[in-house]
């Protein structure tokens, strides 16, 4: 199963937040939080819009029910996970938005 670091933030910016390891089961993105007890679970499914900024990692996303999640992987500056590791994700996340036809766009 692959997983990578991430960050977990709240406003659209990059510092602050909780750090976690993002795992993939299916269609659903999970982001555990470790021994703070925080976790994150998108189903990708319920995701209405994305986006992602290259040069800092930070991916947006805002689910049918309103709720907006923002966390932050591979990128240049500044990113929580530069390994080939965090570009894996961020070409899993993109592949799975295509898949459930999300309206997504890259900054």
């Amino acid at each position: 199963m692959h997983s990578s670091r991430v960050r977990v933030v709240s406003w659209p910016i990059v510092f602050g937040g909780w750090k976690g390891e993002l795992t993939f089961d299916g269609d659903v993105v999970r982001i555990d939080g470790g021994a703070g007890g925080r976790s994150v679970e998108i189903n990708i499914g319920e995701v209405t819009r994305a986006s992602f900024n290259s040069s800092n990692g930070l991916w947006a996303m805002r689910c049918k029910s309103g709720r907006r999640i923002r966390f932050q992987s591979a990128g240049g500056l500044l990113s929580a996970d530069r390994t080939a590791a965090g570009r894996e994700t961020n070409d899993q996340l993109w592949a799975l938005l295509r898949k459930h036809k999300v309206k997504h766009f890259s900054v």
